[in-house]
């Protein structure tokens, strides 16, 4: 069975400010992974700005995110 989701992108910091990008459900309903998140670790160096506009690319260019079970 195969579940898809409607995602946000949101800039996140780890401690250190190393920047990542978070993967959430437009609906809390919605949960692909249950007691956890979905992120992207970004190159080092990568600024909170070019962050945000990687988040950007993938809202617009994302319909949905889809698990599926073996």
């Amino acid at each position: 069975m195969t579940e898809r989701v409607r995602m946000s992108f949101r800039v996140r910091k780890f401690p250190g400010g190393q920047p990542w990008i978070c993967l959430e459900p437009v609906k809390e309903d919605l949960k692909v992974v249950r007691n956890g998140f979905l992120g992207f670790d970004l190159p080092i160096g990568t600024t909170i700005e070019k962050a945000k506009k990687i988040a950007e690319f993938l809202a617009e260019n994302i319909t949905t995110v889809s698990y599926t079970k073996p």
